[in-house]
């Protein structure tokens, strides 16, 4: 093979790469959600999240949380790591890669409470997350707070700095 043939597929290789991956995240995002939108429940990222809930996510941005996924530096493609600094890593619709759902990146709300799409679609139903499910939220924290990143991590001190301090918005009831 001449040099000239090598790079003419060199570059048709990277060029369909380039077209592949610029189109990976929408495919992934709308087609798989929708397949699974009807049976399971996905991940739809806080910037959905707060549309809602806009005084938790300015809390949410100030927390070290929301920064997980950028304190990883040069480790953000580390399959170890990206359990405890991404949304849903390795769970139906959650965090991928930065390339295809960046917009799970960091500790998000759906990280403690559960994927999101129930909620967002029904916020009233007791039933749709997080509103009506009970979560062992302490479970939830050690899964990556534990003895060996987090030797120091008690639950009650560290609970107080996350804790929502303002009361969910109720759907007021209508008198005819």
């Amino acid at each position: 093979m001449t040099k000239f043939k090598f790079i003419i597929i060199l570059f048709i290789a990277l060029l369909l790469e380039a077209i592949f991956c610029s189109l990976t995240p929408s495919l992934f995002q709308l087609g798989a959600r929708d397949v699974f939108a009807a049976e399971e429940q996905y991940y739809i990222g806080n910037r959905k999240c707060r549309l809602c809930h806009f005084e938790y996510f300015k809390g949410w941005e100030k927390d070290p949380h929301a920064n997980a996924f950028v304190r990883l530096g040069r480790m953000q493609n580390n399959p170890y790591c990206l359990k405890c600094h991404t949304t849903g890593y390795r769970e139906p619709q959650g965090f991928v890669s930065e390339k295809i759902t960046p917009e799970l990146r960091g500790v998000q709300c759906e990280a403690c409470h559960g994927p999101g799409s129930k909620h967002k679609d029904s916020p009233y139903d007791k039933e749709a997350l997080p509103i009506g499910r009970k979560i062992d939220y302490q479970s939830v924290c050690i899964k990556c707070h534990d003895r060996n990143w987090t030797p120091e991590f008690d639950y009650e001190k560290y609970r107080k700095r996350i804790e929502h301090k303002i009361e969910p918005k109720v759907k007021k009831e209508v008198s005819p």
